[in-house]
C-alpha cells in the first residue's frame, strides 16, 4: 500500500517510525518527509493519505475531489490551524476552519494527537468523534547520540528550547530566564535559536510586531548576563539529542500546546522539566513538576534549590516520555488500515 503523510514533518514523525512502515511492506511518502520519502503527492499517487491541516507557505491544501476518490484520514497534528489563533489573546479562536467543514464528510476517520485536541476540535464541529494518535519522540535515537549523564549533588543549567512565537510565551519566557539569571549566577540559562523573523515565508500571527518590541524591551539586559548563552540551530539531530543529555532543567510556558514533541525530548534526555497546568501539558507531560501558569519560575527555582526533588522530577519526567515512543505512533497509524 501507498501511504502518503501530508504535512508531516520529519520532527513530529521521526524517520525510526517511517522505517518501521516501510518495513511492514507499504510505500511511504510525504511533501515535508526527508529523502528517501520526500513525494509530491501529484507524483506518488497514494493509496491513503493521513492530512494534517497546516496553512503554512509551503502546506499542502488537499483538494476536496482527492479526499473524494482516494481514502484520506484527517489528522489534527496542528489543531490551531483549524480554528485559528488570535495573536492578540495568544488563545484559539472560537471557530473551526470553514474549508474544512466542507471536507469532513468525506475523511474515513479523524484522528488528533492528544486528549486535549479531541476535545477541543469535537466542540467546534458537532457530529463528528476523534481518535487520538498520539506524536511520538525517537527514544533509540536519543540513547544512541550520547550516554546518560552522570548523577550530579545538584543542576547546574535550565533550558528554554521553543520556537520564538508569541503562543510560545517568548516574552514571558525570557522573563523568567532574565529573573532567574540574576539571582543564580553559577546557574548557566540556555535559550533556543532566534527565529528569523524577517523571513518573507514566517506568519505574523505567530510573531506579531508587539513581540519583536517585547523582546527588545530586555535584549540589552539579557546581553549582559553570561551565564544565559543563545544556542545556534543544531545542523543535525544528533547532535541537538547529545546536547539534550546535558540538560539539567527545562521549561515551558508555552500558552499553546496540543502535544509537546521537544519537552518530550528533553524529558526522555534526561531533564527535570517544569510545565504549566493548561492545554494538553498535565496530560501527556504527567511526569513533569505541573505547576499553575503564573508559577512556572518558581517551580523552577524549587528545583534548584531542592536537588532531591530536582533528581525525582528528572526521573518521572523520563519515564513518562518513554510511553511516546514513535514505534506506537506508527503502528497506531497502520492500525486505522485494518
Amino acid at each position: 500500500m501507498k501511504i502518503y503523510l501530508a504535512n508531516t514533518h520529519s520532527w513530529h514523525f521521526p524517520k525510526r517510525g517511517q522505517e518501521l512502515i516501510v518495513q511492514r511492506g507499504h510505500q511511504l511518502g510525504g511533501n515535508w518527509l526527508d529523502p528517501p520519502y520526500y513525494q509530491r503527492l501529484e507524483e506518488f499517487s497514494p493509496d491513503v493519505i493521513f492530512y494534517a491541516p497546516d496553512r503554512g507557505s509551503t502546506s499542502l491544501t488537499l483538494p476536496l475531489e482527492v479526499v473524494k476518490k482516494t481514502p484520506a484520514f484527517l489528522w489534527a497534528i496542528y489543531p490551531d490551524y483549524l480554528t485559528g489563533w488570535d495573536s492578540e489573546k495568544n488563545e484559539h479562536m472560537g471557530g473551526f476552519l470553514e474549508s474544512m467543514r466542507a471536507m469532513m464528510p468525506y475523511f474515513r476517520a479523524y484522528l488528533a494527537n492528544s486528549e486535549f485536541t479531541k476535545k477541543l476540535l469535537e466542540a467546534r464541529v458537532p457530529g463528528y468523534t476523534f481518535d487520538v494518535c498520539c506524536l511520538g519522540i525517537d527514544t533509540r535515537g536519543i540513547d544512541e547520540a550520547a550516554p546518560r549523564k552522570q548523577p550530579t549533588e545538584q543542576a547546574a543549567n535550565v533550558a528554554w528550547m521553543h520556537r520564538w512565537a508569541i503562543d510560545k510565551n517568548l516574552s514571558e519566557a525570557l522573563n523568567i530566564v532574565l529573573h532567574l539569571a540574576r539571582r543564580h549566577s553559577k546557574i548557566i540559562f540556555y535559550v533556543g535559536s532566534k527565529e528569523d523573523w524577517n523571513d518573507p515565508g514566517s506568519e505574523p500571527f505567530w510573531a506579531p510586531q508587539s513581540l519583536k518590541d517585547s523582546y527588545l524591551a530586555v535584549a540589552d539586559e539579557l546581553n549582559d548576563l553570561s551565564n544565559i548563552q543563545y544556542l545556534a540551530r543544531f545542523k543535525i539531530q544528533r547532535e541537538f539529542w547529545a546536547f539534550l543529555r546535558r540538560v539539567d532543567i527545562a521549561f515551558s510556558c508555552s500558552a499553546n500546546e496540543s502535544f509537546g514533541i521537544a519537552m518530550l525530548e528533553q524529558a526522555y534526555a534526561g531533564a527535570a522539566c517544569v510545565v504549566p497546568d493548561r492545554m494538553a501539558y498535565p496530560e501527556v507531560h504527567a511526569g513533569a513538576l505541573v505547576v499553575p501558569p503564573s508559577e512556572v519560575e518558581a517551580g523552577i527555582e524549587l528545583l534548584l534549590n531542592d536537588p532531591a526533588l530536582w533528581a525525582q522530577v528528572a526521573e518521572s519526567s523520563q519515564v513518562n516520555a518513554a510511553k511516546y515512543n514513535i514505534v506506537s505512533t506508527a503502528e497506531r497509524l497502520l492500525s486505522f488500515l485494518e
